[in-house]
Order: structure tokens, then sequence, then C-alpha cells
């Protein structure tokens, strides 16, 4: 998953805003923003870290792309699709 909808991902699972985090961090709000949508490819250790603890994780499951665990899971990912949309119902169904 790509850092931008991990970031996006935990905020909402948390309930938070952009500017919630924004205030937790005491990154500007824009700022911020930028980062959550890849506008920002780089930043610095400080906010990287101010940005997991707001959000309750780590550097590590944010930032790294190789992340296995990456954020709590539905447990729905992996199964099939069971609704076929494209069927028509009749009405022997």
């Amino acid at each position: 998953m790509q850092t931008k909808h991990k970031l996006k991902e935990q905020r909402k699972l948390l309930g938070y805003t952009q500017q919630k985090v924004s205030e937790l961090t005491k990154i500007e709000r824009t700022r911020y923003t930028k980062i959550e949508n890849g506008n920002i490819q780089r930043i610095s250790l400080a906010d990287a870290s101010a940005i997991a603890r707001a959000l309750n994780t780590t550097i590590e499951e944010l930032f790294s792309e190789e992340t296995q665990g990456d954020l709590p899971r539905t447990g729905t990912e992996d199964l099939p699709m069971l609704i076929d949309f494209d069927h028509k119902m009749s009405p022997a169904d």
C-alpha cells in the first residue's frame, strides 16, 4: 500500500480530520495535506515521527512501501466477489 493511502486510512480509522492531525503534529494543515496526498515526497524525521505518534502507529508502518502488516484489515479483502451485478433478474429467479 502506498504511503499516501496508509496515512489517509489510518487517519480515518481514528476518526481524525486533516486539521486534527495538523494540530496534534504541529505541522501546518496545508503541508500535512500535501504529505498525505503524496505531493511532498521527502519529509523530515521529526515530521514523520510526529505523524506516526498522532496516528498511533510507527514510522515504519506509515512510510515503508514494503510493510507486510500495513494497517488493520477488515478480513474481507481476500473474499471472492459473491454478487454478480451483471446478472439480470428474471421472473423465474
